[in-house]
């Protein structure tokens, strides 16, 4: 079985509830995280740390790539760019502190976050965070990528993406919607996890690829929906 799951946002109660509802087998499953792992809500220590403890016990079944938001946070501790604390950074720099008080961890963590890669092309699906430039090979992407818009992403031509990716669609999130669907090439998982204007439409979605269908957990309710993905 392959999952997917993005735009998690520092909801670590939400993570858990879908990991434990998908039965996951990490021994034989595939898991791959689209990023955005931080900012917004209120545990994104324990959200990188639960990750990163999935990708070192599981490294053959279980992915992480980098978001926007631990590319912004790796600008602000590399060369001291701000707009990081403008969306979040500052209470997830205290909310870090508070989970690892060792501030040998805490670095740890951050460094492992902010290193992650652009994208994982695997036999079936392409995962990326955002959106990819049909113009550079899938291992050379810009790191210009996790800042892509829906709009833009979604007017390449899907001849053109199909050639970059082998004809394997691509799975990714980073502007949230309020249901999935596919185009046949794109796949957006992003359901506004703490970001979404709609408060009451909030959700985080585990994606079950191998069947479309996917585990909603509804943040304003916290019961688990099951819906199959739309196709157009």
């Amino acid at each position: 079985m392959k999952f997917f799951i993005t735009d998690i946002h520092g909801e670590y109660n939400g993570l858990e509830i879908l990991l434990k509802h998908a039965e996951i087998d990490f021994t034989k499953d595939q898991l791959v995280f689209g990023g955005d792992y931080i900012n917004r809500g209120k545990d994104s220590g324990k959200v990188i740390r639960r990750i990163k403890e999935l990708t070192e016990a599981y490294p053959n079944n279980v992915i992480a790539l980098i978001g926007n938001h631990e590319e912004m946070m790796r600008d602000y501790y590399r060369s001291g760019d701000k707009l990081w604390l403008s969306h979040g950074g500052r209470d997830t720099i205290r909310e870090l502190e508070k989970t690892f008080p060792n501030e040998k961890e805490r670095n740890e963590h951050i460094e492992w976050a902010c290193n992650l890669p652009l994208v994982y092309d695997e036999d079936d699906f392409v995962y990326t965070h955002a959106g990819l430039n049909p113009f550079e090979p899938l291992e050379k992407q810009s790191r210009e990528i996790l800042w892509m818009s829906e709009s833009d992403f979604y007017s390449i031509s899907k001849e053109s993406l199909m050639n970059l990716t082998h004809d394997k669609p691509v799975v990714h999130g980073h502007t949230p919607v309020e249901r999935i669907y596919f185009d046949g090439v794109r796949l957006n998982c992003d359901l506004g996890c703490n970001t979404y204007f709609i408060e009451e439409e909030r959700g985080l979605a585990l994606v079950e690829l191998s069947r479309m269908i996917y585990y909603v957990y509804k943040q304003n309710s916290g019961k688990i929906e099951k819906r199959e993905i739309a196709r157009f």
